[in-house]
């Protein structure tokens, strides 16, 4: 009998109830994709990290060619879609080329931590990207000041007003704290956070 018991219970749902197996077929197919939907901030987690290894020019400096001499074995066009479409590279490509970079870093860096978080992106998945890194990155200190410009000028700050060397500093922390890897990464909605924080009452 308590065999009876065990064998109904492998059957039952966590509801309770129970589903012959073509059912459990049926539904596998009705909730399986086609394709593997976009991993949505790839490209920019994935350029940072291009940026941040700093072996390959910027995007608009010919970096899709230069990743192409570096391995000769990718096509332009995935290249293309890995850097700008949120497309993902195959499991090996991504670990292969993850492995590399990371290695550009120096020692202490997670590869497993770095290739889930280009997948997942934060807060899934915490950014590897220590304060030191970012805050020496040429990039994202352009980017920051695009944003200190901006704020600046939008809200009429006069450069009196403000120590200009902690303010900037104060911009890359919470830009960090917002995962901004890229401009079109700051929003209309991150202006008043941004000036609040840098320009404290």
């Amino acid at each position: 009998m308590s065999g009876k018991l065990i064998a109904g219970a492998r059957k039952s749902t966590p509801a309770g109830k129970t589903k012959a197996p073509e059912e459990y077929a049926r539904e596998y197919v009705e909730r399986a994709d086609s394709s593997l939907p976009l991993s949505l901030g790839f490209s920019a987690r994935l350029n940072m990290l291009w940026d941040l290894a700093n072996v390959a020019p910027p995007q608009a400096e010919g970096r899709v060619i230069s990743l192409l001499g570096i391995n000769s074995d990718w096509r332009e066009t995935d290249v293309r879609q890995w850097l700008q479409k949120d497309v993902l590279p195959s499991r090996l490509d991504l670990h292969n080329m993850v492995k590399f970079l990371v290695a550009q870093l120096g020692e202490g860096q997670d590869l497993k931590r770095w290739e889930a978080f280009l997948v997942y992106g934060s807060p899934i998945v915490s950014s590897p990207v220590n304060q030191a890194l970012y805050r020496e990155d040429q990039t994202r200190r352009e980017i920051a000041s695009t944003i200190f410009a901006q704020i600046t000028d939008e809200y009429g700050i006069p450069p009196t007003a403000y120590d200009a060397d902690q303010v900037f500093q104060r911009c890359l922390t919470l830009m960090q704290k917002f995962n901004i890897y890229e401009l079109r990464d700051f929003q209309a909605g991150h202006l008043e956070p941004f000036k609040s924080f840098m320009f404290p009452e």
